[in-house]
């Protein structure tokens, strides 16, 4: 039995199990996102940045204006996670920031466009009306059709006037359904937008979905559209 143990003892010296490696993070956005903005500039774009570390686990920043319908940009995350970008944006406007890995994506962060550490775009009555800030639509084969419903929760106590249901910019293949604006949600009535994909040739495969809404207070909700394979 003496060199059983011996045996084992070697074994456990010298027969090291390999650790499992740890699945990378999730995207996130870690840090400030820093913005330089030339108000007297006439139609130079914005620059974007974020310092080392201010991203972690992506490989890219995608960003778009929820002000204006010019493309998406998209930047890559440095080793370092930092990260540098330029879009067209004046001073107010809100950029919609995500960063992303492959088809992992971060929660979005809507950001004021200006000069310094950019802030989040406030969001009144965040409390009493929600919408998912993303919807994720099934890919499709062409001349098929691809549709969730997305809901809008009002829990308010006051009715809910909302203005506007549009996409940010022309999107074909992108069609609305169900509620449709102006509409007014009476105190606790809540109401469902049915987006539907379908693809054509050419078809932009994400957009953003912007519900503008008036009363009981100024207020905007932005939902970004894709499909599951978009890149």
């Amino acid at each position: 039995m003496r060199w059983l143990a011996v045996l084992l003892v070697a074994c456990v010296a010298g027969c090291g199990v390999n650790p499992i490696p740890e699945p990378p993070s999730a995207p996130a956005f870690a840090g400030d996102v820093v913005g330089a903005i030339c108000d007297e500039c006439d139609g130079a774009p914005m620059d974007v940045t974020g310092g080392p570390g201010s991203v972690k686990g992506a490989d890219l920043v995608w960003a778009v204006n929820l002000d204006r319908t010019g493309a998406p940009v998209v930047a890559p995350v440095e080793e370092d996670g930092s990260f540098a970008l330029q879009i067209d944006a004046f001073r107010g406007h809100e950029l919609r920031l995500q960063a992303r890995r492959g088809a992992a994506r971060s929660a979005p962060a809507d950001l004021v466009a200006g000069g310094g550490v950019l802030v989040p775009a406030p969001r009144p009555l965040a409390g009493c009306f929600q919408v998912e800030p993303e919807l994720a639509l099934p890919e499709t084969a062409a001349g098929a059709v691809s549709a969730r419903a997305l809901p809008l929760v009002h829990t308010c106590a006051a009715p809910l006037a909302i203005d506007a249901i549009a996409l940010r910019a022309p999107a074909p293949g992108y069609l609305l359904e169900g509620a449709t604006a102006p509409v007014t949600l009476e105190a606790g009535e809540a109401a469902d937008v049915r987006v539907v994909f379908q693809p054509v040739e050419d078809a932009t495969r994400e957009e953003v979905l912007l519900i503008e809404v008036s009363s009981p207070e100024a207020s905007r909700r932005a939902v970004t559209l894709f499909v599951r394979d978009a890149p």
